[in-house]
């Protein structure tokens, strides 16, 4: 088994392929995993990438590489906890961690302005 998915992640899996070394390429751009086991997963139908799902660079790499498996005519599909889902999904999830990170920042921002300002 390529990946043990478990609850918390968001993942892609390869339907159909028209070239496999195209998409085994695709693939090992965004995960240096060996070509035999990124084929076997193929194969066997199983996630060919995984992240956190609280993991704002993973999202962003799950995204691009779906996107580029997609402009390779693969027919791919995007799983959130073991769910069937959508690339909507992904752009929502890299937005709410965009504005999480602006929310924290500002935050901190607050908190150093009311301790009287920056050091000097």
């Amino acid at each position: 088994m390529y990946y043990n998915f478990t609850p918390g992640y968001v993942g892609i899996k390869i339907k159909a392929t028209p070239s496999i070394a195209t998409s085994i390429s695709i693939i090992r751009k965004n995960n240096p995993v060996s070509m035999g086991e990124i084929k076997a997963a193929i194969e066997a139908n199983e996630y060919v990438l995984t992240c956190l799902y609280t993991s704002h660079p993973g999202i962003r790499r799950i995204r691009k590489c779906f996107d580029e498996l997609v402009k390779a005519c693969n027919d791919v599909e995007i799983y959130e906890h073991d769910r069937l889902t959508s690339r909507e999904l992904l752009t929502d999830l890299i937005e709410s961690h965009r504005q999480t990170e602006r929310e924290v920042r500002d935050q901190v921002d607050a908190e150093v302005a009311a301790e009287g300002g920056e050091d000097e």
